[in-house]
């Protein structure tokens, strides 16, 4: 069964196939969302208003789901993007690297990069490592590698927040853990790109945890050095796309 009549549906790890059949799947929502907009021709228009941008910064926009570009009938991997993945994650030890989907959604266009965290019924992850006492920060005894490779990266230019040691308790990077991460990898794309960069969660309103969302976004935004700074929006805010309904099966748990 391939749920979204696609061929990226084939290229896709089975992790992430299993997940597009369950019936509370974050990643069919993302994708009925997104490829919807981009066949309605209605990406540029929904999301320049979202973000406060004249339409004309996402002009002829390009869609990215899963790490691949999607086309009307076809998908192709996007090279530049496990390159800036790799650049951040990888820790130079030799051990192979895993097949990564993330970012949830790209839209690129001439001079803009909009990096997409979409939520469905889940709150903004943490950080595994931490959960599993294997922080190489923190837990000196249990960890993998001899390094956070975020804190490696440049982490202390982007956030006031301070890196963590033995004796922290409850670190930010932890609480905060998926807004840095699409953070910094968004901020190497655009830098790669030569384009601005804008981020965005959407998440729906009447899904748990979305009070909590908006203030952890706010959170983050008031640690951060320098822009841009994370936007907020609602499904609902991107159902429509030329008079049509792009999440009707979805309106349930949709304000």
């Amino acid at each position: 069964m391939n749920p979204l009549n696609h061929p990226v549906y084939d290229l896709l790890p089975q992790r992430t196939q299993r997940k597009l059949l369950s019936p509370i799947s974050e990643d069919k929502l993302t994708w009925d969302c997104f490829f919807g907009l981009k066949k309605a021709a209605a990406l540029d228009s929904n999301l320049a208003g979202l973000l406060g941008l004249g339409k004309e910064l996402l002009v002829a926009p390009r869609l990215f789901l899963w790490g691949f570009e999607i086309y009307e009938a076809l998908a192709s991997p996007w090279p530049i993007l496990n390159d800036i993945l790799s650049s951040v994650e990888d820790y130079r030890d030799g051990k192979q690297e895993g097949q990564k989907t993330e970012p949830d959604a790209i839209i690129l266009s001439e001079s803009s990069l909009v990096i997409i965290e979409c939520k469905r019924g889940s709150r903004l992850g943490d950080c595994s490592r931490f959960k599993n006492r294997q922080c190489p920060e923190i837990h000196r005894e249990g960890r993998k590698r001899p390094y956070c490779q975020y804190w490696a990266r440049g982490l202390d230019r982007l956030v006031t927040f301070s890196k963590p040691t033995p004796t922290t308790t409850a670190p930010e990077c932890n609480r905060f853990y998926q807004l840095m991460r699409n953070h910094m990898i968004g901020a190497r794309l655009a830098a790669a790109l030569r384009v601005d960069l804008h981020l965005l969660v959407v998440k729906a309103r009447r899904s748990p945890h979305f009070n909590e969302t908006v203030n952890e976004v706010a959170a983050f935004n008031s640690m951060l050095k320098a822009a841009p700074k994370f936007g907020l929006a609602s499904w609902e805010d991107l159902r429509y796309a030329r008079s049509r309904d792009l999440l009707a099966e979805y309106a349930d748990e949709l304000p």
